[in-house]
């Protein structure tokens, strides 16, 4: 996947493309209705047609956007990559400057291209990509000058197909967006970490990592305080990743419990590395090098329970 396209390439919009957006067209409510389904359809046939050049597979009739009833309810132009994910194909006119990403194209995504249509909805430019881990908490709308190249996008797939097993675990329904957990204070520093009303702009140095959490709960005893497990992963080197784990209060609760221990167990559920909250600490964490495949656990314990979180790189 060396070879990339020049960023002002034309790609040519084919009749086949027409076809199918012409009869998507039809079938809608209203003709503005029809517009939009119209230029979605062109956008996500220009890119799928694109990644063809390129060797890269992709699975056009496995999207929303080829949903009947999901096109019609929603502004999608997704294209699948079978077991990575989905890219948004964004499509704009040629007097628009900005990139608009709205809530609704916020899920699954590995990111989105911005697809150009000529005037006479001939030919598309590509004329640039933003990763989902660069995008805080839609709506975003981004300068069209701020985009990044097309090799950024083929970095991008690259990525996810090497680390897609904990992708995979981590974009689960469980785990949110980091600005969406109820942390107090919003202590989400993670080292520059994007916190809730971040732009685009100051996001862009977290290229190739991604940030999830989720809260736990202790089944076995509902009355102990409820924690957040936070999850950054940041590419090391070509073969391995970074992965830190912190665990933050809940809501209300300013310090975790005193005594909460959490450790890495290997695949043997061997601890390899421990923690253990003192008093007055609001967050604890670890972290760990893992390379594609190995699998680990972590245990979080506090007093008699144990709750345990499995990943695979």
């Amino acid at each position: 996947m060396n070879q990339t396209f020049s960023l002002t390439l034309p790609v040519p919009i084919s009749q086949d493309a027409h076809r199918f957006a012409e009869q998507f067209a039809r079938e809608q409510a209203t003709p503005q209705k029809g517009k939009q389904v119209y230029l979605n359809t062109l956008a996500v046939v220009a890119v799928r047609d694109y990644l063809g050049w390129l060797s890269i597979s992709t699975a056009i009739d496995q999207g929303d956007c080829w949903h009947p009833t999901k096109r019609a309810m929603f502004n999608v132009a997704d294209l699948v990559l079978p077991h990575l994910g989905k890219l948004e194909c964004i499509p704009i006119l040629p007097n628009q400057d900005h990139l608009e990403i709205s809530p609704e194209v916020a899920d699954n995504r590995l990111g989105y291209v911005t697809v150009q249509l000529s005037e006479d909805l001939q030919q598309v430019k590509l004329l640039g990509f933003v990763s989902a881990q660069e995008i805080a908490c839609p709506p975003e709308s981004i300068p069209l000058d701020e985009l990044h190249p097309l090799d950024h996008l083929i970095d991008t797939i690259d990525w996810h197909r090497k680390w897609k097993n904990l992708w995979k675990n981590l974009t689960q329904s469980e785990w949110q967006p980091i600005q969406l957990l109820p942390i107090p204070n919003g202590d989400i520093s993670f080292n520059s970490l994007p916190t809730r009303g971040t732009n685009f702009r100051t996001v862009k140095s977290l290229e190739q990592s991604f940030i999830r959490g989720k809260v736990i709960q202790w089944e076995n005893d509902p009355t102990k305080p409820a924690i957040v497990l936070t999850v950054r992963v940041s590419e090391n080197s070509t073969e391995e990743v970074d992965v830190k784990m912190r665990l933050y209060s809940f809501e209300d609760n300013i310090y975790l419990p005193a005594g909460l221990e959490v450790s890495v167990l290997d695949e043997s559920g061997v601890a390899c590395m421990k923690t253990q909250a003192r008093e007055e600490d609001q967050w604890i964490e670890l972290e760990v090098g893992c390379k594609p495949q190995e699998k680990f656990s972590l245990q979080i314990t506090l007093n008699q329970d144990k709750i345990i979180e499995n990943f695979k790189i």
